[in-house]
């Protein structure tokens, strides 16, 4: 019976990415369809609000900033914890421009429809103008370890098409030998070109393998592995334990935002 449960859940993962890549119908895999819209932005939202745990909060188009008032470019998608302090007043529909602190933003995705030279530069500058998270001394409880906070928020490249894996690499490495000041940290956690493969960054005693249990191809890029079987399945399951990991992490950090009211009355 069990088998027979995962091989529904393995379906499951395929029809929506069909749905992701606008194959399918959306109503076949999401409830209130009819209310999301046609675009990628839109569907990919969908996805996310309906897979990752419900204190969540994910929304379309904005900016992530920090308390030294340093901002991120703009991000397509920003997924929050559930305490973080909010900016939708005039983003009620998704069309316009919100705002959150990076602490406590614990997945952005930026959306592309087709992953050539030109998007993947402007994908991986967009997440590497995201600004560093702050120690976490004195605002986690004393018995929860919480593992590469610094790579806080979980970084996700979607695209609906893109070049082949081995030109994509190779883009990968010359942009970040261009930019050496990128810290692995602002780097993508996952790039994911639908329905053909997926650059997953090696996380912490992270061991990839697919499902005939060999180890994943190895790109010659010490951040990542390479999939290209059952791509879809695994770029989607990676996307949402990771935005679960950091969501479950999240509980156990206090942020106060006292800081953005004094820096708000402060400023001229």
């Amino acid at each position: 019976m069990s088998e027979i449960l995962f091989e529904r859940l393995r379906d499951y993962y395929t029809k929506v990415a069909q749905v992701l890549k606008g194959e399918a119908d959306a109503a076949s895999v999401f409830p209130n369809s009819t209310d999301i819209g046609t675009s990628r932005e839109n569907i990919y939202l969908e996805f996310i609000k309906n897979h990752v745990p419900s204190k969540c909060n994910a929304f379309l188009g904005g900016y992530v900033f920090d308390s030294f008032g340093k901002e991120s470019k703009q991000l397509d998608i920003i997924v929050t914890s559930d305490t973080v302090i909010k900016f939708d007043l005039f983003n009620k529909e998704g069309n316009g421009k919100s705002f959150a602190p990076v602490e406590g933003t614990i997945g952005v995705v930026s959306i592309k429809s087709k992953l050539d030279k030109a998007q993947l530069f402007d994908s991986l500058s967009n997440l590497a103008s995201i600004p560093p998270t702050q120690s976490l001394e004195g605002r986690v409880s004393i018995t929860k370890k919480i593992e590469e906070y610094d790579n806080f928020p979980f970084k996700i490249i979607y695209a609906s098409d893109g070049l082949s894996p081995e030109t994509i690499n190779l883009h990968l490495e010359n942009f970040y030998n261009e930019n050496k000041n990128i810290p692995e940290n602002r780097m993508p956690d996952i790039i994911h070109v639908s329905g053909k493969y997926a650059f997953i960054k090696i996380r912490k005693e992270m061991k990839m393998l697919n499902h005939e249990n060999h180890a994943e191809e190895d790109t010659g890029n010490s951040n990542y592995f390479l999939t290209d079987k059952d791509a879809d399945i695994s770029a989607l399951m990676h996307t949402i334990i990771g935005l679960q990991d950091y969501a479950m992490a999240s509980q156990y950090i206090i942020n106060n935002y006292s800081w953005i009211a004094k820096n708000v009355l402060m400023a001229k």
